[in-house]
């Protein structure tokens, strides 16, 4: 527990020292830029495929979340999201080919409206990170998010490498 604590606490710190240091605010073109390709899917995984009772609301994938998306999802995606605070957000559900409708791996590129909702958000989302530091993966930019989560803890090195390459992406802005 106290692990976890320390961690959660040097992850706030690193997040609010990146959220500070910024002073652009990225547009939602940067996404094409930093998203996932098929070429970074690892072996044996897809692009998952939506269920038709999720199709209300997720209407592809990878998709471009639409307002009402965010607005049902927010609060889901990571405990306190706020919808009125994100600009955009893109959603790439990655499954295994085995189970095309499961949800083994998902990335949020998430873009918010300002420095305070950025601030604010990206807190929330570096404590949940730091209490799932087994399952998931945030990087910061600006007023962009990228949320890496993943359902099984033995996959966790799948977001890792991704996480590795999507940094890249991210320095070359």
């Amino acid at each position: 527990m106290k692990k976890a604590m320390i961690a959660a606490g040097i992850i706030l710190f690193l997040v609010t020292l990146t959220v500070s240091k910024g002073n652009t605010r990225l547009k939602s073109t940067v996404i094409d830029t930093i998203k996932i390709t098929s070429s970074d899917l690892p072996a044996g995984f897809t692009f998952g495929k939506v269920p038709e009772v999720y199709k209300k609301t997720l209407k592809d994938n990878p998709w471009m979340m639409d307002k009402d998306a965010i607005k049902r999802l927010a609060d889901k995606i990571y405990p306190g999201g706020d919808y009125h605070k994100i600009e955009s957000m893109y959603v790439t559900i990655i499954a295994a080919k085995q189970r095309p409708y499961g949800d083994d791996i998902v990335c949020y590129l998430i873009l918010f409206k300002d420095d305070k909702s950025t601030r604010d958000e990206i807190k929330k989302v570096a404590e949940f990170t730091g209490f799932n530091s087994d399952r998931c993966i945030v990087l910061t930019k600006d007023n962009l998010a990228v949320f890496l989560f993943v359902d099984d803890i033995n996959n966790f090195h799948y977001i890792r490498d991704m996480a590795v390459t999507m940094e890249e992406r991210i320095k070359n802005l």
